[in-house]
């Protein structure tokens, strides 16, 4: 069965499963880097709002092997998870003053999101490009967004400074920031039955702590919080290297320290090439933070 069939397949085993009331539609969705992917959607009557599942992902599960029937019930289980309950109200979106107090940012490739950043506002930073939403809901299960365009300053009669000033304030406030040491996190991953066991430094020996919000979204944001970094190189008592791991988290190495610039840029090349979703991609570049000057730079 190769993907088309495979498609075709999957929707309608699901309108087999879940009934001719709700309407399934299949759509190219673009998502970060611009890598396209085929949403699956799952209409419910008179809900303006619907779950997307990425049928891509599925594909290379059953030509690992997975049946047809496990892919299907999966979905099935992620939809009635996720199922929405009501409407959303969007008529909100045209008051700005019912948004405002919503809006963050986040970060994206600049050279990988040019489609894209020629119709939103923005702002270039390093390699990088902030760019800007209003944020509906948040939980550790995924977020609700609605990206800001260039039409919204328009319609809203703003601009994108009065974007990034309400984005500086709400973003720490909305999406707080969350600081640990990477021994500390593989910890949390120990079973019960395991808990005689501590991970130390000979399981991580590199220094490395992880730096995102309390959701693990979009929490590499949290390098533009205003004074952060500052703080985190006075409690550290050193510069830093930010390592760009993913779009929901930076890595952060004392410096100097057991690894250079360019040590760790190997790595995180070959962690984006090797480990990650293309679509969660950041950076290949390693940045550096002065602890003297408060700066940022590649």
């Amino acid at each position: 069965m190769n993907y088309q069939e495979f498609k075709n397949y999957i929707c309608d085993a699901m309108t087999a499963r879940l009934g001719s009331d709700l309407k399934i539609v299949l759509q190219d969705v673009t998502k970060n880097n611009d890598i396209h992917l085929d949403g699956l959607t799952i209409l419910t009557p008179k809900c303006n709002i619907a779950p997307t599942i990425y049928l891509n992902y599925y594909f290379n599960q059953y030509q690992k092997g997975k049946s047809l029937d496990e892919i299907c019930q999966s979905i099935q289980n992620i939809y009635e998870k996720n199922r929405p309950s009501q409407n959303i109200d969007s008529s909100f979106f045209t008051d700005y003053d019912k948004v405002k107090s919503r809006i963050v940012y986040k970060l994206v490739n600049f050279n990988q999101n040019q489609k894209l950043l020629e119709r939103i506002p923005h702002y270039r930073f390093l390699d990088l490009a902030i760019i800007f939403c209003c944020l509906l809901e948040t939980s550790p299960a995924g977020s609700a967004t609605i990206l800001i365009h260039n039409h919204h300053l328009q319609f809203w009669n703003v601009t994108k400074d009065d974007l990034y000033a309400l984005a500086q304030t709400n973003t720490p406030h909305l999406l707080k920031y969350d600081f640990r040491n990477m021994s500390e996190i593989l910890n949390e991953f120990i079973s019960p039955a395991d808990e005689s066991i501590i991970l130390g430094e000979e399981c991580c020996p590199l220094t490395l702590y992880v730096l995102t919000n309390q959701y693990k979204l979009n929490g590499s944001a949290c390098i533009l919080y205003p004074e952060l970094l500052k703080s985190i190189a006075e409690r550290l008592k050193c510069d830093l290297f930010i390592l760009p791991s993913s779009i929901h988290e930076v890595l952060i190495v004392p410096a100097p320290g057991q690894s250079t610039h360019e040590e760790l840029t190997r790595m995180v090349r070959e962690v984006n090439a090797t480990q990650l979703a293309p679509e969660e991609i950041l950076s290949d570049h390693v940045y550096c933070f002065s602890r003297e000057t408060g700066r940022l730079s590649m």
